[in-house]
């Protein structure tokens, strides 16, 4: 039963990820095909594929640094727990749109949506809010007409709850000075075109033992410190070929590296456990579009493709680095019977809130 439950949380994230469409981030890239293509061009797509992707790139450092822990009581000593749980996000709206300024596009235009908003969805958006954009110069004005991007990659609609999902094993062991080693762990499972992999390794230590007058109280009181490495690889193919006239080398590559610092209380009564966190939160990811791409045609909003008069060849087309940090709250509830236990908690984190959920056995 677990590990049919893990295996539908696995399928959930990757159907988040590839719900966001990296593949179809390549209609963007008629936006580069301007005079200077090696410069212009590639500010066009810079500006553009940073506004779709920015959101979604900035949240997965909170989402990575989530579901550590359910308790702030240690192990004793070689006591452990195995537990599986899952993290999502509740973004903002305002995460799932952003205005196009025109002065920071060259010898094209965005031209609002095909749904009429007049910004452009994100990869939080609505999938079928296409933007839409001219060239208004350049070596393919003005033969080549209106041309759509990709719709938002609306990843609320395959998420039962927030709007992207993170799902990992995760086991603490205790050692000695009542302090826990944790790792967690999500393997690097393909569905699809996407394939996933994440890591993670913290420690937890007892602070009340060391504080005066605090022994023997009835609470728990820890420090966590933990570091998580998520990685997320699509192929980009298919689309647009490359100059051997195959799709070889086209990927959409996203590595997040996130680090938490918390100092947790939890108090425990029969078959509850109540705990909560706070702490400071920071995150860096790294987006990269590889591979080399013959841009020869454009997509058109009624569907097909209008051939460019100019086409442009891309090498490695985009990257950027998202790093966002701040405070994390976070309060949860556990309910534990005999060893097995399940436990769900909720954090405000940068103007968002983080849901984790999870199940598993203990051993004292």
């Amino acid at each position: 039963m677990k590990a049919r439950l893990y295996l539908l949380l696995i399928g959930i994230t990757i159907v988040s990820v590839a719900s966001a469409q990296p593949k179809n981030l390549a209609k963007f890239f008629p936006l580069a095909a301007v005079n200077n293509s090696s410069t212009a061009g590639q500010a066009n797509l810079h500006y553009i594929i940073n506004g779709y992707v920015g959101p979604l790139a900035e949240d997965l450092g909170g989402v990575a640094s989530g579901g550590w822990y359910n308790t702030a009581e240690n192990h004793k000593r070689f006591g452990f727990d195995l537990c599986v749980n899952m993290t999502t996000i509740f973004a903002p709206s305002s995460s799932q749109a952003f205005p196009v300024d025109n002065a920071q596009l060259s010898e094209v235009g965005f031209l609002g949506t095909t749904t009429g908003s007049g910004q452009m969805a994100t990869a939080y958006g609505a999938e079928l809010d296409e933007p839409t954009f001219s060239y208004n110069g350049g070596p393919n004005f003005p033969a080549t007409p209106v041309f759509s991007g990709p719709g938002g990659g609306n990843l609320v609609k395959e998420i039962p709850i927030g709007s992207m999902a993170i799902p990992t094993i995760q086991a603490g062991l205790g050692l000695f000075a009542n302090t826990d080693l944790r790792f967690r762990f999500t393997p690097g499972i393909a569905i699809g075109e996407t394939k996933v992999d994440m890591w993670g390794a913290g420690l937890m230590h007892d602070i009340k033992q060391h504080i005066a007058g605090l022994k023997e109280l009835p609470f728990s009181l820890s420090l966590m410190l933990a570091y998580t490495n998520l990685k997320t690889a699509t192929n980009m193919g298919g689309l647009y070929q490359n100059t051997a006239g195959n799709n070889a080398g086209q990927e959409g590559v996203a590595e997040t590296t996130a680090f938490t610092a918390q100092v947790l209380i939890s108090k425990q009564i029969p078959v509850l456990t109540f705990y909560g966190g706070i702490g400071y939160n920071s995150g860096n990811t790294t987006f990269k579009i590889n591979g080399n791409y013959v841009v020869d045609s454009a997509y058109l909003p009624a569907g097909g493709t209008d051939t460019l008069d100019t086409p442009v060849t891309l090498n490695d087309p985009f990257s950027n680095e998202y790093s966002t940090s701040g405070f994390r709250f976070t309060g949860g509830i556990r309910f534990k019977f005999g060893p097995i236990f399940l436990n769900s908690d909720y954090t405000f984190y940068k103007g968002a809130g983080l849901l984790t959920l999870g199940f598993g056995a203990t051993v004292r």
